[in-house]
């Protein structure tokens, strides 16, 4: 959906005027889209001529090119007050206040444009849009037909009314609608992602794949990266172009939008290369294949120089029963290879190396989760044992073997493992000697650097501290990034018709704290989303926020403030916030509602909070696999897990188990303690939080919920255009009881002032 902005420049009346010069100087930095020049000549000329028009206008009109709306929106209303006739200045004023989920005022001040000038094209294509935003999509279609009429070859008005014809429900229109825009400009990417999507929304995913690689080759920028990894999500094509492949690997190994995880290990065990031997080690199971029975006629290099499987299993756990199968087995050739020690051609040693070593990384990642047989276990303890005699002769081991090793215990448990960092080459196995001595070296650093805020609460709290101290949860590798936005900006795009308060402050302002921030992924998100902002992360578990604070000062996030505390503690903290995070914690304390009050009581008036609590509906396949747990005495070992894992994969094929096994969180080992074993869970339901929230004078803003959830919710409630009658989303979780799987996320905010 592409606005309109417009700069028009009409003399002031104000006696203090700018030399024509000035005027000039200004104009033609404008028009050459000199961006930074112009802003920052149009900021001096507001300083010293405050009561003319232009600098004001001007600088409002940069700073939307520069996709800073809501600094926009400032100079606008300066520009409005002195040109209160100038249908431009409107235009983009509304333009400013859409972008930052101010709705009402975007629809106030386009209106007024439209009342100066019935004609202005950009002012009914950006009133369009806030008619869009707004879940109006006929009035935004009657806009858009307007604007089209007055300019016939605007391309992104056509992709807009493509939008709006989407939204009413007609699909065909919308296709015609962009394939007209296509006609105008071939290049134009919003038009050939729109088409993608649509096209995979139909099952012709081959189609909407060819579109979005061809816009991806006309602009890279997050917007077109985002609409590649949707329209893969929906991929089932085994045969991919190696174009295809390469960006996919790119959106695995670099900082993209969003994670593809689950759509690549679906495509990898249907792939030529893989799959054969996915599916033998699937047919074959529990009896493990040899190498050259597992790898078939292709043999294993073609599986173990897969450049797609390699970046998979070095940044992911690897998902999926049938994926899991084959790497397990995998590991056992692997291990046969190191125990045997036979004679391989120097090809075919630099390949079993390398992919032992990738699998060596995966398995750190998923914690050793994968089922080992007794003979498998006694080969790679007596391996381990040979390794430690030789490093008391400050020996370096033979690499296989040490990869070997590393694919059924972390290294750094090895006495003496730093030894092992002297080892230079090859990359392949640096990256492991990295990954499994050097930061857990660094983390046990860390914990030294991490303050005690407050005790820890007997019972419940120390239990659920020594839980996550023994397996954090969870092993992340990276986070995608997320557009920096203020707090208030954050609110109205994304609640823009709950009308939530504003709190009037920059970022540098606001104060943050994450209470239960894990292993920091929350936390580094939150600090990239709000950057500049105060903030402080707690959790109960050291391990956790060392692993925390070494993954933020990665990534550069120096200025988190963490520490260790329990939340049950905190009423004590003299500290305020502004805002305040605490998703997937408080239903792990002895009283969840306790601990919900005493967040409460950190929090400023008018000041914001994340929840995220677990559905007593959406966990009922939990609830019947804890049950199966406790009724058959598992043990939360690791050991333990791994066993329990595998009979309930058997069980699974009889009685359903569904989101138990079939939950991203069941591939590794801390997060399937987390999903199946946690010493304290509970859960709650819609009119329990529905109560807490009126007896606490707060005001639900919405859920965090996909796009397409939300669209079948208006269309089962078409009423209620926030999306916050929580009587309403009762009825429609018990009707999809699937709907919050994960959990309720929701945003609330403090109605006190």
């Amino acid at each position: 959906m592409k606005p309109k902005k417009h700069c028009k420049h009409r003399i002031s009346s104000s006696n203090k005027t700018p030399p024509a010069q000035k005027i000039e100087q200004l104009l033609a930095l404008y028009n050459a889209a000199k961006l930074t020049e112009a802003a920052t000549l149009a900021r001096a000329m507001t300083q010293t001529y405050p009561h003319h028009d232009l600098a004001w206008q001007v600088l409002g009109a940069l700073l939307i090119q520069q996709e800073q709306h809501e600094l926009a929106v400032l100079p606008l209303k300066k520009a409005a007050r002195l040109l209160p006739d100038e249908p431009a200045v409107f235009c983009n004023l509304g333009l400013a206040l859409m972008k930052v989920g101010r709705l009402d005022e975007a629809e106030q001040h386009l209106r007024h444009a439209l009342t100066l000038a019935p004609n202005h094209d950009a002012a009914l294509n950006n009133l369009g849009l806030t008619s869009l935003k707004k879940r109006q999509p006929g009035l935004a279609e009657s806009c858009f037909r307007q604007a089209i009429a007055l300019q016939p070859n605007d391309a992104a008005a056509l992709v807009n009314l493509g939008n709006a014809q989407g939204d009413l429900g007609r699909a065909t229109d919308a296709e015609a609608s962009y394939r007209q825009a296509l006609n105008l400009n071939p290049n134009l990417t919003m038009a050939l992602n729109q088409l993608a999507m649509l096209l995979a929304a139909r099952g012709e995913q081959s189609l909407a794949l060819k579109l979005v690689m061809r816009s991806l080759q006309i602009e890279e920028n997050p917007t077109t990266k985002a609409y590649f990894v949707n329209i893969v999500k929906t991929l089932h094509a085994p045969h991919l172009d190696p174009s295809v492949r390469d960006i996919m690997i790119r959106v695995l190994t670099d900082p993209w939008p969003a994670s593809i995880a689950p759509s690549v290990a679906r495509l990898l065990q249907t792939s030529p290369d893989i799959g054969p031997a996915v599916s033998r080690a699937v047919h074959a199971w529990p009896q493990r294949l040899s190498g050259q029975d597992l790898f078939g006629p292709e043999g294993f290099p073609a599986v173990a120089r897969d450049p797609l499987l390699h970046a998979y299993l070095v940044t992911n756990p690897a998902l999926g029963v049938p994926l899991e199968r084959f790497l397990t087995m995998a590991r056992h050739d692997m291990l046969e290879i190191a125990v045997q020690n036979d004679q391989l051609t120097e090809t075919d040693t630099d390949a079993v190396l390398n992919f032992a070593c990738t699998l060596a990384q995966q398995c750190f990642i998923n914690e050793y989760v994968y089922a080992q047989t007794p003979e498998e276990t006694a080969q790679a303890a007596a391996l381990k044992n040979e390794l430690i005699m030789g490093m008391k002769n400050s020996q370096i081991p033979p690499l296989l073997r040490l990869m070997a090793v590393a694919a059924y215990l972390p290294l750094h448990e090895l006495p003496n493992a730093e030894l092992l960092l002297q080892i230079t080459e090859p990359p392949a196995v640096v990256a492991v000697l990295n990954q499994q001595i050097r930061e857990p070296l660094d983390e046990r650093r860390l914990r030294d650097t991490i303050p005690c805020l407050t005790a820890t609460d007997e019972g419940v709290s120390q239990s659920v501290r020594r839980m996550y101290e023994e397996n954090p949860y969870p092993r992340w590798i990276k986070t995608a990034p997320l557009q920096c936005l203020s707090v208030d900006q954050f609110t109205h795009v994304t609640f823009p018709l709950a009308s939530p308060r504003p709190l009037d402050k920059t970022n540098a302002e606001t104060d943050i704290l994450i209470a239960g921030c894990g292993t920091g992924r929350h936390s580094i998100d939150v600090a990239g989303r709000f950057r500049g902002a105060r903030m402080m992360a707690i959790d109960l578990s050291l391990t956790s926020l060392s692993y925390a604070k070494r993954k933020s000062q990665e990534m550069g996030f120096n200025d988190i403030e963490y520490a260790q505390a329990d939340i049950l503690k905190l009423g004590t903290m003299h500290r305020r916030f502004d805002v305040i995070h605490s998703s997937g914690v408080l239903h792990h304390l002895a009283d969840p509602w306790a601990g919900w009050r005493v967040l409460l009581s950190l929090l400023r008036p008018n000041g914001l909070m994340k929840l995220g609590f677990y559905s007593e509906i959406a966990r009922r396949d939990i609830v019947r696999a804890r049950a199966i747990i406790a009724e058959r005495g598992y043990d939360s070992s690791a050991e333990g897990i791994r066993r329990c894992r595998q009979d309930l994969l058997e069980l699974h094929k009889h009685m359903g188990l569904g989101l138990a096994v079939d939950a991203s969180d069941f591939f590794s080992t801390s997060s399937c303690r987390d999903l199946l074993f946690h010493v304290q869970e509970h859960r709650v339901n819609l009119p329990d939080i529905a109560t807490f929230l009126d007896r606490h004078g707060l005001r639900l803003l919405g859920f965090e919920i996909d796009k397409e959830v939300l669209d079948r919710y208006h269309q089962r409630f078409p009423d209620d255009e926030a999306a916050t009658n929580l009587h309403n989303w009762d009825i429609f979780e018990k009707e999809n009881p699937d709907t919050f799987s994960g959990m309720y996320q929701f945003w609330v905010q403090k109605t006190e002032v």
